[in-house]
């Protein structure tokens, strides 16, 4: 390559420049709105019944609330829903009793089931952890989607449906869990519902040991 053509070809490329990191700019702007958009995305509510089923209800002593948690083995993001329960659970002592549903289609491999989601349920103190087989709790309840939580007072009066996360996979104060901290502590919530964030219930089972994106 000559001088001249090697200084023009010099040249092309820093004028080119600015435009490359233009374009690497946009993406990276475009890619970051994709993924929030994504984790602001709700996934479908639960239609639940207005009185405590008793065949869902978890042990609980004089005056307990009742919490139901629905949950796939394989959503990644509903780690933030058990970590929001943890906190709950923590701050309501035995004022809150809490049975966590954990789907089980019929014809999964016992390690479908018991994944890290359902390693990190049992060991939270106090809260009971039940196979869902085929869904059947959670139809009964309406719930659809992984994170899905439904609160039923004392007296077995449906008190708040929704999720306790502020975005698929996000820790945090939501709507969700100050609501039932509220009704736990005897006080007025702002929200009876709030969006609830996660993988639909009856996902089809990834591969073995996989979990849902």
């Amino acid at each position: 390559m000559s001088r001249d053509a090697g200084l023009k070809h010099a040249a092309l490329r820093r004028r080119a420049l600015p435009w490359l990191i233009g374009a690497w700019v946009v993406a990276s702007a475009l890619g970051s709105a994709w993924v929030w958009s994504q984790a602001d995305a709700a996934g479908a509510g639960a239609t639940p019944p207005s009185r405590l089923p008793p065949a869902l209800a978890p042990a609980r002593g004089p005056g307990a609330w009742s919490l139901l948690v629905f949950l796939h083995p394989r959503c990644a993001c509903s780690r933030a829903t058990l970590a929001e329960l943890a906190k709950l659970t923590a701050h309501a002592g035995g004022r809150l009793a809490t049975r966590v549903f954990v789907w089980a289609p019929r014809e999964a491999p016992a390690d479908f089931v018991r994944s890290e989601l359902w390693t990190r349920a049992r060991a939270l103190p106090g809260v009971e952890v039940v196979l869902d087989v085929d869904g059947q709790a959670a139809r009964e309840v309406g719930a659809r989607t992984s994170g899905q939580v439904v609160l039923f007072a004392p007296d077995g009066v449906e008190r708040f449906s929704g999720g306790i996360t502020p975005a698929r996979g996000h820790e945090g104060d939501s709507a969700g869990n100050l609501a039932i901290r509220a009704l736990v502590d005897s006080q007025a919530p702002e929200d009876s519902a709030s969006p609830v964030f996660g993988c639909a219930l009856e996902t089809p089972m990834p591969a073995s040991g996989t979990p849902l994106p």
